[in-house]
């Protein structure tokens, strides 16, 4: 599974529909801080350690926050992410 698949897995797994995670995916590829990611979202989970993946679920949670506030404030899984 590359990197971009078990981001949008796991914020479907909180509540996210498949478009949703996309637009989630696709801020934080535009994102400065994620600079060092690009050309790396097609590589596969398995080669890098579990801290990578930590880091970049905590920066998937906050840009979800991010896209949930500015397009679906009330949705029932936004408590999901401001844990």
């Amino acid at each position: 599974m590359t990197i971009e698949q078990a981001i949008k897995n796991w914020l479907c797994s909180q509540g996210m529909s498949n478009s949703q995670a996309a637009a989630v995916i696709e801020m934080m590829k535009a994102d400065e801080d994620n600079k060092s990611m690009q050309n790396r979202w097609d590589t596969m989970v398995e080669d890098y350690t579990d801290i990578v993946m930590i880091i970049l679920l905590d920066s998937a949670k906050q840009t979800a926050l991010e896209y949930i506030d500015a397009n679906c404030p009330r949705a029932f899984f936004r408590s999901l992410f401001a844990e």
